[in-house]
């Protein structure tokens, strides 16, 4: 039987082109923000772990700012359509527990939402174990509480874990991380929590 991480992934594999088609086709000023911040505690050419690429807006941005960045999603389709468009690209699941590195930063946009609060602090942990000494772990979840489904964007169900900012902020201190900012950040339809990390 699928579990609700399951449920979403099919959702994704099975709508991957409705899912690229309704993307923003830039990144958002807000993410925009998270991202520049990785740029500045990194020097050029050093090597990022995106998990959950999807489109890979956000793997372009850090390109552009002389990164390089390992795109990986757990959606076969995902993968398959990075790589149609010139990029290498793999399939990688983060609640599998070895993300390989060690990297100098790891970036999961939109991602640990869709694991229950369990399976994120493994995640969590094991984004720590890809990163060397002094790397950087940026994040981004959704602001609220609870869990619930959604069809928005593909109209197929999607789970989502809501997270308040002291639960995270525990969660990743008792990962071994320390929380160089977190913040709140308003979005056109709800709140999101955005994180920088240091191992």
């Amino acid at each position: 039987m699928l579990n609700a991480t399951d449920e979403t992934l099919r959702a994704y594999e099975q709508r991957a082109d409705r899912y690229f088609d309704a993307s923003a086709p830039a990144v958002s000023a807000e993410v925009a923000g998270l991202l520049d911040a990785v740029v500045a505690r990194l020097r050029p050419g050093s090597h990022v772990l995106e998990v959950g690429t999807g489109p890979g807006r956000e793997a372009a941005y850090l390109e552009e700012r002389g990164l390089h960045v390992d795109r990986t999603d757990a959606t076969a389709a995902f993968v398959e359509r990075l790589r149609a468009n010139g990029h290498d690209a793999r399939l990688l699941d983060v609640r599998d527990g070895n993300l390989g590195g060690p990297y100098d930063a790891v970036l999961a946009n939109a991602v640990l939402l869709h694991l229950d609060r369990a399976q994120a602090r493994l995640a969590v942990e094991a984004c720590r174990q890809a990163v060397r000494p002094g790397g950087l772990f940026a994040l981004t979840l959704k602001d609220g509480d609870g869990e619930s489904w959604s069809d928005a964007k593909l109209g197929a169900p999607r789970w989502f874990v809501y997270w308040r900012e002291e639960a995270l902020r525990a969660q990743l201190s008792d990962a071994g991380w320390r929380v160089l900012d977190l913040r709140h950040v308003p979005d056109r339809t709800e709140p999101w929590l955005h994180a920088l990390c240091e191992r």
